[in-house]
């Protein structure tokens, strides 16, 4: 997890002062990034601030390799744009953990990409996990285990 700039800081700051003192987070895990890659991330951010997107996936696989912790429930993240400016915070407010092959189209749904259909979700997802899979230690995709976070914005 990368630390935060100075920008992103104060962001998550004017976030606080929406709340009262007891509302106040503690001891919040607080993460700063872009959705995806730089090239989509605004086209992802867009479909959150809609409300069409309140999920997005990931492999646990990867979190392992890399020695990183599982998203978990009660986590912010602050969504940053193209540009690296903070847009948003969302807060994860329901894990689910699925075998890539037993993904549910609820999922695709709430990911709210393309028409939403489970077949476009495993074409997209393939295509975009697909070249890590043996650095993760993953011989077949459908044996991968698929994390989603469940997402409200709680500041913009």
């Amino acid at each position: 997890m990368k630390k935060m700039s100075t920008l992103e800081i104060q962001y998550w700051e004017k976030y606080l002062e929406t709340l009262t003192k007891q509302e106040h987070p503690i001891n919040p895990n607080v993460e700063a990034s872009f959705a995806g890659n730089k090239e989509i991330t605004d086209e992802l951010l867009q479909l959150y601030l809609s409300g069409r997107k309140t999920a997005g996936s990931s492999i646990v696989e990867d979190f392992m390799s890399a020695g990183d912790p599982l998203p978990k429930v009660g986590n912010y993240w602050i969504f940053l744009n193209s540009k690296n400016e903070p847009s948003c915070i969302l807060k994860t407010v329901k894990i689910v953990m699925n075998k890539f092959r037993d993904v549910p189209v609820e999922i695709a749904i709430a990911e709210g990409e393309g028409d939403m259909s489970l077949e476009y979700w495993r074409k997209v997802h393939e295509e975009i996990y697909g070249p890590y899979l043996s650095e993760w230690g993953v011989s077949n995709i459908e044996e991968a285990t698929v994390i989603t976070e469940f997402f409200e914005i709680i500041y913009r």
